[in-house]
């Protein structure tokens, strides 16, 4: 004779919760709009080139140089120490 198994309880789990959108999300972060920022400019520079394969990497600093350079010479914050 064989045993009865009771049914399993699937129906009774709880619903898996949506995730939330994040509001940060939406928006992007101050590393990711810098990386826009330089990839912008990177590309301009490849352009400026006449779209000459091989620098990447070449423009992709000079971009750097020229934004966070930018950044850096803004900020006087450090002179008056």
């Amino acid at each position: 004779m064989k045993k009865k198994t009771a049914p399993t309880k699937a129906a009774t789990r709880p619903a898996k919760r949506a995730a939330k959108p994040s509001t940060r999300a939406k928006s992007p972060g101050p590393v990711q709009d810098l990386q826009v920022r330089i990839a912008a400019r990177a590309h301009e520079l490849y352009v400026q080139r006449g779209c000459l394969d091989g620098y990447h990497l070449h423009d992709w600093l000079q971009a750097e140089r020229e934004i966070l350079g930018n950044a850096a010479d803004s900020d006087k914050s450090a002179a008056r120490i």
